[in-house]
C-alpha cells in the first residue's frame, strides 16, 4: 500500500478542522465528506501496490457510513481495467473515524514510459454531506516510475554517452564524448554514487548521486567539482589559479530517467577569484555495447 503525492491540500484542512479529542471539538459544522485534494500524482513501480488516494470527513458519527464511487469520463483519458482497476466502487468511513480511502492498482506494463494518463474520481454521496466549495471530485494522475538499480548506470556492462551545450562554445568539433561510468567506493560518498571517468577533460572526473528518496523528484545531485583547466578550456589562457569548477546552479533541476535511461544536467561553470564562465546543459544517455562500439569506430577512437 502507497499513498499518492497530494497536490492541493483543501481536505486537509477541512480534516484538521475535524479533528477532536476527549476534551474539546475543534469543529461543530455540518458533516460533510470529501477526497484529501483535488489533484494527486502516484508513482507506479509495479502493477501489484495499492495506491491510497484518501478521503475525509468533518466529523466523525457512531455509525458506519458507505459512500460510492465513480469513474468520471470527462478528465479521465486512462482505461479502467487495463491502465487502472479500483479494488471497489464503495467505500466506509467506520464508526468513530474521519477518513478512509479509495485504493487504485495500475497497469505498469499497459502504458508507455512518457504517457500522462489519468482518472478523475467523484465520490457519490447524499447531496446534504457535500460541502460545495470543494466539491466531490479528485484527479489522479500516473507515472510510470521505473525501479531504480544502480547497476544499470554503472559497472562492466555500463556505456553511456555524453553531449552538452558546453561543446559549441569551448569544444567545437566535438559532437559526443563516451563515458564508461563506475559506481563510487568511497565510503564518504551516499550508496547511489557513481563517477564518469574524463568527463569533458581526460584526467578530471564528474561524480554524480541519483537521489532515490522522492520516486516522482529523480534528482540528481552533485557537489561542485574541478572539471578541466583554463589553460586547455582557453586555448592556452591560464585564468586565475587554472582550475575551472562547475557547480549546480540555484532555480534549475538536475534530474535523472530510469525507464529511459538518461541523466540531464545543468552546470554553471567559473573560475575562482575571476568570474563565471557560463551555464551549459549535458545530457547522459546510456547505450549498449554494440552503439558504443559503433561510436568509437566513427570517432575513431582506439581501444
Amino acid at each position: 500500500m502507497k499513498k499518492c503525492l497530494f497536490g492541493l491540500s483543501i481536505g486537509m484542512f477541512a480534516l484538521s478542522m475535524g479533528s477532536c479529542n476527549d476534551s474539546h471539538s475543534t469543529y461543530n459544522g455540518p458533516d460533510y465528506v470529501m477526497f484529501a485534494d483535488t489533484f494527486q500524482v502516484c508513482a507506479v513501480q509495479d502493477s501489484e501496490t495499492y495506491y491510497d488516494v484518501p478521503v475525509s470527513a468533518t466529523m466523525a458519527q457512531s455509525y458506519d457510513r458507505n459512500i460510492g464511487v465513480e469513474v468520471v469520463d470527462k478528465g479521465t483519458n486512462a482505461i479502467e481495467g487495463r491502465h487502472f482497476t479500483l479494488e471497489s466502487n464503495t467505500l466506509t468511513i467506520p464508526a468513530g473515524q474521519l477518513s478512509t480511502a479509495v485504493r487504485l492498482r495500475f497497469g505498469y506494463d499497459q502504458f508507455n514510459d512518457t504517457d500522462s494518463l489519468g482518472v478523475m474520481l467523484r465520490l457519490v454521496t447524499d447531496k446534504d454531506k457535500v460541502w460545495n466549495e470543494y466539491g466531490t471530485d479528485t484527479k489522479v494522475v500516473f507515472q510510470k516510475s521505473c525501479p531504480f538499480n544502480i547497476d544499470q548506470f554503472a559497472g562492466e556492462k555500463a556505456y553511456a554517452k555524453l553531449t552538452s551545450t558546453y561543446f559549441e562554445e569551448f569544444m567545437k568539433g566535438t559532437s559526443v564524448i563516451l563515458l564508461r561510468p563506475i559506481r563510487s567506493t568511497d565510503p564518504k560518498d551516499a550508496p547511489n554514487t557513481i563517477i564518469l571517468p574524463n568527463f569533458l577533460y581526460k584526467g578530471y572526473d564528474m561524480k554524480v548521486e541519483f537521489d532515490t528518496t522522492n520516486p516522482l523528484r529523480p534528482e540528481l545531485i552533485w557537489k561542485p567539482q574541478i572539471i578541466g583547466t583554463t589553460g586547455e578550456a582557453f586555448q592556452g589562457n591560464v585564468w586565475g589559479d587554472n582550475k575551472l569548477r562547475a557547480i549546480q546552479p540555484q532555480g534549475a533541476m538536475s534530474y535523472y530517467n530510469v525507464c529511459q535511461n538518461y541523466f540531464l544536467q545543468y552546470m554553471t561553470l567559473y573560475v575562482e577569484g575571476v568570474g563565471t564562465v557560463g551555464t551549459y546543459l549535458n545530457i547522459v544517455e546510456w547505450i549498449t555495447e554494440a552503439e558504443y562500439r559503433k561510436l568509437e569506430r566513427e570517432l575513431g577512437i582506439k581501444k
